[in-house]
């Protein structure tokens, strides 16, 4: 049986925070970003809370009225869509780091991007929700491409987030998953047995349009050449030109 993550099954909407003040502003995080973004913060040296989860799901957070300042998601979708009803301000949204796909799984597996239709009859492979994770729009976009869409999409597994989908794989109940190449850095008990260079993930930001000043400064340090070191330093790549 497949068990998301204890800390997964908390209310999407949790506040993780490096000791904010109570008046701190809010920002919603992809969960590939829960990494990264304390060191963000951490750089900027300022004060902020963060709430993490699958993009969408904070997309739809947003437009259900959450107090949300600020936006890092994985994708420009669910950022474009704030954008268009007014809930992000234009003038904010940049992209400020890009990401690609990696194919997981046990050690020793001889299993890659070209040769999933090779998985066993009971063979089951992990990728994120594609209706609300962009980690899975992405994998779903990959494995069309290279034909293996329809022969596969009976033995998928859907995680809500990439952090579920990692889960499922360091567990041993997939014999396979799609996920970021940030998400296997330092994983011991996975292998990284192929790796997509497209399509290119990005992490796009905007700050609703009465956000408090701190999160657009802080923003602003994210898109800076001091936020994309930091990046660097997790596994991300520059922005796309």
């Amino acid at each position: 049986m497949l068990r998301p993550p204890l800390s997964l099954l908390l209310l999407t909407f949790l506040v993780v925070a490096c000791s904010p003040t109570p008046e701190a502003p809010t920002v919603a995080a992809a969960a590939s970003l829960r990494t990264v973004v304390p060191a963000l913060i951490e750089a900027w040296g300022g004060d902020l809370r963060v709430t993490y989860g699958a993009s969408g799901t904070l997309r739809r957070q947003v437009e259900a009225g959450a107090p949300i300042d600020a936006v890092l998601f994985a994708s420009p979708a669910p950022v474009d869509s704030l954008v268009a009803q007014g809930l992000a301000d234009p003038t904010t949204r940049a992209v400020a780091a890009t990401n690609a796909l990696a194919l997981i799984g046990p050690p020793g597996s001889d299993l890659r991007f070209a040769t999933l239709d090779r998985l066993p009859a009971a063979g089951r492979l992990a990728i994120g929700d594609p209706r609300v994770v962009p980690a899975g729009t992405y994998a779903e976009e990959a494995l069309r491409g290279l034909g293996q869409w329809d022969g596969l999409r009976d033995r998928l597994v859907y995680g809500g987030d990439v952090s579920m989908v990692l889960a499922y794989a360091r567990r041993g109940e997939v014999d396979a998953a799609i996920v970021y190449a940030t998400e296997a850095r330092g994983i011991p008990d996975v292998a990284v047995l192929d790796r997509a260079d497209r399509p290119v993930a990005e992490v796009v930001t905007a700050a609703a349009p009465d956000a408090d000043p701190a999160a657009r400064a802080f923003l602003t340090f994210v898109t800076s050449p001091a936020g994309a070191a930091v990046f660097a330093d997790f596994g991300f790549g520059p922005p796309t030109s």
